[in-house]
């Protein structure tokens, strides 16, 4: 298995010296260390995306996870995450839309750049063979699985923007408000002072992200 990057991205600010942030995540400490930015004021909602830290955690690591951060030394407000290793099309929706808009008919040329694109080794000799000679002008269940599962291939240079859900979201153990809708709660930016931590269950789901257009 591989390591998967989280970048963690908000804004911070200590008045002097640096905002030091402790993160731990399914109850493993994962960063701990002086953010990248501690000169950002905040002047009403917070809105600067600035990279204060990165981490990582195994590609297996899924599901509900117990997720604490504690900042101190002055304030961290706490904005979106991304990661790498995420499944992407390696086919652009563009071209997709274009040339196959029809599973019933695809062209002999479409057939022919799918297999150019996706290769021999993912899809198999066959199905790649058939592909070629554009044989395959309707796709059987188990031919359409095979090419979706070489279409769809983590990405370890791309970087896709967490779409992921937090429930039970906590300033000090003190319930947080308006966190009681998944789509909102998804995109809320705790602002935590000296010495507060933020705690929530983290329901990371690598291939559900907010941009799915977003292609390599």
């Amino acid at each position: 298995m591989a390591n998967r990057t989280f970048k963690v991205y908000g804004q911070a600010y200590a008045s002097a010296g640096d905002v030091t942030a402790v993160l731990t995540v399914g109850g493993v400490e994962v960063f701990n260390s002086a953010v990248n930015d501690s000169t950002t004021v905040r002047d009403g909602q917070p809105t600067a995306t600035n990279h204060l830290f990165s981490f990582t955690l195994d590609e297996a690591t899924t599901g509900n996870l117990a997720y604490s951060l504690t900042a101190t030394g002055g304030e961290l407000c706490l904005g979106k995450t991304e990661y790498n290793g995420a499944k992407i099309a390696k086919i652009s929706a563009d071209w997709i839309t274009s040339n196959i808009p029809d599973e019933t008919n695809v062209s002999a040329e479409a057939q022919t750049h799918l297999a150019t694109e996706l290769g021999e080794t993912a899809l198999g000799t066959d199905l790649y063979n058939a592909l070629v000679a554009g044989s395959v002008t309707h796709a059987s269940d188990a031919q359409r699985a095979t090419i979706v599962e070489a279409l769809m291939q983590p990405s370890w240079t791309t970087y896709v923007e967490s779409d992921d859900t937090r429930v039970t979201a906590q300033v000090d153990g003190v319930d947080m408000v308006d966190w009681d809708d998944d789509t909102v709660n998804k995109v809320n930016w705790p602002i935590l002072e000296d010495g507060q931590v933020f705690t929530c269950t983290w329901n990371h789901t690598p291939d559900s992200y907010i941009n799915p257009n977003m292609y390599s």
